[in-house]
């Protein structure tokens, strides 16, 4: 496996993971443990992230802790978190330093860290083809590289644009949190690639890994099958007119085998975003 990304857990080639099988246990026990003296940091870090990119919004997002896989489920044990406390401490400078914080006093790495949970998609379309799209300087990370759709799943789509000191992850609905993991890359493929939600099968979960290079930052990955042909896919995104159209500058397509057999050497996979790579990954253990 590329160093880059790592294996949180695959979906077992006899269980269909989906939105029926999925199971999000929410509590404030799942937030992030809270450092005084980090605090700080993570303001100073997104004030000076604003001042490089002015287009950054701190939303709130959802912290995935810890997943628990058994015979006929997956387990999410899902905290509440911010795009702000995301760039404070997975894109810290100091992130190695709190990771070993959070080994040597509570005995896990990723304790002091926001963990913000992506997800991201392998589109597929009729004819077998992937869609890849290069991200644009705009994005907040792996700006310039090659990725598959994504993004990240939005509370507010549950309880509307609130702080996230604001909203009590106790008291949300555990089911519309699953909903909304689901729900959420659908939008991504929508407002990205500029494919109609209708041409789009529900997702089904390949699994989850880390991104090493944003301090072990998870991310669900799914397969998404296109009901359209890979050109109808290429002449949609081109026309331009789709919501996050500033998000990536150029789409390419490869057929499901090239992907499957990707490896290092290939020259798209020395550009490629690590929750790409971690995509690609999870693919080549799936049942297609």
């Amino acid at each position: 496996m590329d160093p880059e990304v790592e294996m949180m857990f695959c979906a077992p080639p006899n269980i269909t993971l989906n939105r029926n099988s999925t199971v999000v246990r929410n509590s404030s026990k799942f937030n992030r443990n809270v450092l005084p003296e980090l605090e700080a940091d993570i303001d100073g870090i997104w004030t000076d992230r604003l001042k490089t990119n002015p287009k950054l919004y701190n939303g709130t997002k959802f912290r995935l802790d810890s997943t628990e896989l058994n015979a006929n489920n997956v387990k999410l044990n899902i905290g509440i978190t911010s795009y702000k406390d995301f760039i404070g401490t997975n894109w810290s400078p100091n992130a190695t330093e709190l990771q070993g914080k959070g080994d040597t006093h509570l005995k896990n790495p990723q304790a002091f860290m926001s963990d913000a949970l992506g997800v991201g998609a392998l589109l597929l379309s009729l004819d077998n083809y992937v869609t890849f799209q290069m991200r644009s300087l705009d994005c907040g990370e792996a700006c310039g590289m090659w990725d598959v759709p994504g993004g990240h799943a939005e509370p507010k789509e549950i309880v509307g644009k609130k702080l996230m000191t604001e909203i009590d992850i106790d008291d949300m609905d555990s089911a519309k949190i699953t909903n909304e993991i689901y729900d959420s890359i659908l939008r991504e493929v929508v407002d990205e690639v500029n494919v109609p939600m209708k041409c789009l099968s529900d997702p089904l979960l390949m699994g989850i890994c880390r991104n090493n290079t944003s301090a072990g930052r998870p991310s669900a990955e799914f397969l998404i099958r296109c009901s359209l042909k890979s050109n109808e896919i290429r002449d949609l995104y081109l026309q331009g007119n789709q919501a996050e159209a500033d998000e990536s500058t150029c789409i390419r397509l490869l057929t499901l085998d090239e992907v499957l057999n990707m490896t290092g050497e290939h020259e798209m996979w020395k550009n490629m975003a690590p929750s790409s790579k971690g995509c690609i990954t999870l693919a080549k253990h799936f049942k297609f």
